[in-house]
């Protein structure tokens, strides 16, 4: 195998490809890419038995073959050549070395029959979609989702086709969100999947806004293709049931606010809150909403946000300042509106302007 590319045409594909492969040093293939050169192409392969990476090439080949090495030594080398370098890749049959310039180098690798390959996927359900709008639901949700691996069907998104929409939804025990987008089109058959968490932050960096993406799945496993590169996952057999009820519920309690401000507000007071508890009080009242912390060993603070219009009786709630600003700034509306019921209920947090929200569970606490 000989072929010879420029740095900034591999480059990207093996960073990629390196998020794919296995460190942890159960099975030493698993950390390695496969390089195979075709007639005109190169395709480059990293799997780490639960998901797949794959991505073609054009490159000036000299002769054809197959081979992998490590994925990981092969971005560090690739990363520190000189921008615009060629680089020349020679397989030996042993080794695979590469030429740049006066830099040379000799990789070990390891004979290709024993890299994962994941199960061809023989698609029941098939939709494609702007990357644009793909990039953006996974943006507003997938940071919602659970890091707990006793309780899978949270450490997942989950990916709703039902009409001529698109919902994704993600909880961990403290928080949902959901974001939907619609087709032109009406689905026939309406399907869930639950996409594990890596996957669905991998698939949000590879996404091009200017492509479309195909997904297609037989609900075992998915594939995402965008231009020419696939990534295969296997899928959460669990499912969260009923993910978006709680948003389907009465909320008689609600008020505007504005965005940027309120985060601002929120960074401030959450400077003394309890590192355990992060607690900030929401007290609502006709016409302004004041900020404060749960009094600790460090002192309060407060801070008074006016002309917040409050429809409904005067309330105080509670939240985890952290969780709450994680939510606040992925908001990109001026406004959004939160829906209460009482103090110790969740609440629904609604952007201005998007087809997403999120609800928050309030901290319970009598006295404060």
């Amino acid at each position: 195998m000989q072929f010879s590319i420029i740095k900034e045409n591999i480059l990207p594909l093996i960073q990629h490809a390196n998020n794919f492969t296995s460190s942890k040093g159960i099975n030493t293939i698993l950390e390695n890419i496969l390089i195979e050169t075709e007639e005109e192409e190169i395709q480059l392969k990293a799997s780490n038995t639960h998901m797949g990476f794959s991505a073609k090439i054009k490159a000036n080949i000299e002769e054809t073959g197959i081979t992998t090495v490590s994925c990981k030594k092969l971005h560090d080398i690739i990363k520190e050549l000189p921008n615009a370098a060629v680089i020349d890749f020679k397989y030996d049959g042993s080794k695979l070395k590469l030429t740049s310039g006066k830099s040379k180098f000799t990789l070990s690798t390891i004979e290709p029959e024993f890299f994962p390959t994941m199960t061809p996927i023989t698609p029941e359900y098939r939709i494609k979609m702007k990357s644009e709008s793909l990039e953006k639901l996974l943006q507003k949700t997938t940071f919602c989702i659970s890091n707990d691996p006793s309780k899978t069907e949270y450490t997942g998104a989950h990916f709703k086709v039902f009409g001529n929409k698109l919902e994704i939804g993600a909880a961990d025990f403290q928080r949902i969100a959901t974001a939907e987008t619609e087709f032109d089109e009406e689905f026939s058959d309406e399907f869930t999947i639950n996409i594990p968490k890596k996957t669905a932050i991998e698939i949000s960096k590879l996404l091009d806004l200017d492509d479309d993406v195909e997904i297609e799945t037989d609900k075992k496993q998915v594939q995402f293709q965008i231009d020419n590169i696939v990534v295969y996952s296997k899928l959460i057999e669990k499912f969260i049931k009923n993910i978006g009820s709680l948003f389907k519920t009465n909320y008689p309690i609600s008020a505007k606010i504005p965005t940027r401000q309120f985060e601002e507000v929120v960074r401030r007071i959450s400077t003394i809150t309890s590192e355990v508890s992060r607690g900030i009080v929401l007290s609502f009242n006709e016409n302004a909403l004041n900020v404060f912390s749960l009094e600790t060993e460090y002192g309060q603070g407060n801070e008074i946000i006016d002309g917040v219009k409050l429809e409904g009786e005067s309330i105080d709630i509670i939240f985890n300042s952290k969780l709450l600003l994680e939510i606040i700034n992925h908001i990109d509306s001026e406004f959004f509106t939160i829906k209460m019921i009482g103090r110790k209920n969740p609440a629904i947090i609604v952007p201005e302007n998007g087809k997403y929200q999120y609800l928050l569970v309030a901290i319970s606490i009598d006295r404060y």
